[in-house]
């Protein structure tokens, strides 16, 4: 095993294969001894640059870790490469700032600009269930009158394609729905299903 500035070289069966990694990854493959047996998941792509072809591993520490950056090729214009150097977070950190368009920390996360930000939260924002707890998404959201004014609450939905319809309801009304969803028991999360 030798490190690269974003890869890692590993051999395998007496074969020398260059497997890009993610900064975290390639910190935590440096502590490692070289000829230690490591385990990745990899990904395979061929980009094609001219009328040259280079077959290119990308190698993760977990399936999630590979199945969630393949969830972030479907961002339009955000390649293997970008979406790699991306992965500084934890996982479920990056989901959960998607699912909450969170495009402040999504900007800050190396290759990620505002636009690429926001790009990332209309592409995969309510598709990352089994990477992200939906009670833990249910929690972080901003209580009633924590966004602001009424205004800036049904702006920042109307910017998610949501019109605000506001019907007066009946406190009865109201009060078993609150008991019913407070009642409620063996609630799944996203992971269990």
């Amino acid at each position: 095993t030798s490190l690269d500035g974003e890869s890692v070289e590993l051999n395998v069966g007496g074969l020398g294969y260059e497997v890009l990694v993610a900064p975290p990854t390639l910190e935590r493959l440096a502590e490692r001894e070289v000829g230690s047996t490591v385990e990745l998941h990899t990904h395979y792509f061929m980009p094609i640059e001219g009328a040259r072809v280079t077959p290119v591993l990308m190698g993760f520490e977990t399936t999630a870790q590979r199945d969630f950056f393949e969830r972030l090729l479907d961002v339009p214009r955000f390649g293997p490469r970008g979406a790699l150097r991306s992965l500084t977070i934890p996982v479920a950190t990056y989901a959960r700032a998607i699912e909450l368009s969170d495009t402040r920390l999504l900007k800050s996360l190396p290759g990620v600009g505002p636009q690429k930000a926001k790009d990332i939260v209309a592409t995969l924002q309510g598709k990352l269930g089994p990477f992200v707890d939906a009670e833990e998404i249910e929690a972080s959201r901003p209580l009633e009158g924590q966004l602001g004014s009424d205004a800036e609450q049904e702006a920042a939905l109307a910017d998610r394609g949501i019109t605000v319809v506001t019907k007066p309801v009946k406190p009865a009304a109201l009060r078993a729905t609150i008991s019913g969803l407070a009642g409620q028991r063996g609630r799944k999360s996203l992971r269990d299903e």
